[in-house]
């Protein structure tokens, strides 16, 4: 069992498969591993760091975050429930000794005053509850970076969250959207029906999730449209898969990327397309050809944007399909990328091989006030693919802030 669910790249005996055929724990929870060839004897425990404080008063002035996985948006979230004014840093800094990344949470006294001598005990409480360490941060003047009441430093508004569900949208992908911010960070989140889209008061929410589906409604401009108005007024819209895929047949979506022209010959016509030719029996064979049944990829990510705080410069995403879309090239962030050679493991078929290549996979358009999201590949799958969890909730907590 060990060697199946650490094994590099899988190996698989048919390429006719019905489920994913890479998922190995290291890419599934973002952890660094080592393969040895040689026993090694385990070393001395390394002791727990407490998630409490017993010097408050240390912390007068406020407490620092370190955002790195899902107990933090946990915290972030109880907060924003209790009415505390949470802030991130948009760049790395450094204070008492101490280095903080981006996308570290700050809760400052200032602007907390309407819950008084409560402050404190909340925000202890909650990083009690949710496994998180608070480093008091003594002053607002850093000892390296921007201070804390520069640019730099943004106030996260806590958002209204609709998720769009019904006939259009695969249950399992919208339930686990639900599952993470029901039973994960207990965040309320609205279920709306797809096809009431149209007469939906979208003004009410701050960010609209549109999981995988198929949504009849983005074929019509005059629902479209009003989708489009909504994010230039100051929504942000989160597509996921094939949501994706059907934003990106609109005039103001991203656009799919489309496979090379096939090369004229020496006497300057093009070669005769024998692909049309196939034998009944090989038809199972044939179709994997452009199949991607789950395989891992190494995407190359700017963790300079909010999208993709508490990453490293890599995430290795599953994909399922061989859409990939084209660069963003004005108005927006490429924020996760593929090129050519960041195929890692499971099974891919030579054709979808050759398309995913050289193209977007996590982008960020800005429109107006507003901003797009878009995942091509679904960062919660089945809610075990945990890396991608931070990811998801980036788009929601902190993108657009």
């Amino acid at each position: 069992m060990l060697r199946v669910l650490f094994e590099r790249a899988s190996r698989i005996s048919d390429s006719v498969t019905y489920d994913i055929t890479a998922w190995s724990v290291p890419y599934v929870y973002g952890l660094q591993a080592y393969g040895l060839n040689v026993f090694v004897s385990p070393g001395n425990p390394v002791a727990a760091v407490s998630s409490s404080l017993t010097d408050t008063a240390a912390g007068k002035y406020g407490y620092a975050v370190r955002w790195t996985g899902i107990n933090n948006v946990r915290f972030l979230a109880q907060l924003l429930s209790k009415g505390v004014k949470v802030r991130y840093a948009e760049q790395a800094f450094q204070s008492g000794g101490q280095e903080f990344e981006k996308g570290t949470l700050l809760i400052v006294a200032t602007g907390n005053s309407s819950l008084g001598s409560s402050l404190w005990s909340v925000v202890t409480a909650a990083a009690g509850s949710t496994g998180v360490t608070l480093y008091p941060i003594l002053s607002g003047f850093v000892d390296k970076g921007a201070d804390l009441g520069s640019d730099k430093v943004h106030f996260i508004h806590r958002p209204k969250v609709g998720l769009l569900t019904g006939d259009e949208v695969s249950s399992l992908d919208a339930g686990e959207v639900w599952h993470l911010f029901d039973q994960e960070l207990n965040y309320p989140v609205s279920q709306l029906d797809a096809d009431d889209i149209s007469r939906l008061d979208l003004k009410k929410y701050d960010v609209l999730i549109l999981p995988s589906g198929y949504y009849r409604n983005l074929s019509d401009k005059a629902t479209a449209e009003p989708l489009r108005n909504w994010v230039r007024e100051g929504g942000r819209l989160i597509a996921m898969q094939y949501a994706v895929e059907q934003l990106s047949k609109l005039e103001w979506g991203i656009k799919a990327k489309e496979p090379d022209d096939k090369k004229d010959d020496d006497k300057g016509k093009k070669d005769e397309d024998y692909s049309v030719l196939h034998r009944y029996g090989n038809r199972l064979r044939d179709e994997v050809m452009n199949s991607v049944p789950g395989s891992i990829y190494k995407v190359e990510l700017d963790n300079s944007h909010p999208l993709a705080f508490g990453y490293p410069e890599r995430y290795y995403t599953l994909k399922q399909d061989d859409h990939v879309y084209e660069f963003i090239k004005d108005g927006g962030w490429n924020v996760g990328i593929i090129k050519k050679d960041n195929y890692v493991s499971g099974f891919t078929g030579n054709k979808a091989k050759q398309k995913l290549r050289d193209g977007v996979i996590f982008g960020v358009q800005e429109m107006g006030r507003g901003e797009i999201v878009y995942m091509a590949d679904d960062p919660l799958f089945r809610s075990f693919w945990e890396n991608g969890k931070l990811l998801f909730c980036n788009a929601v907590f902190l993108v657009g802030q």
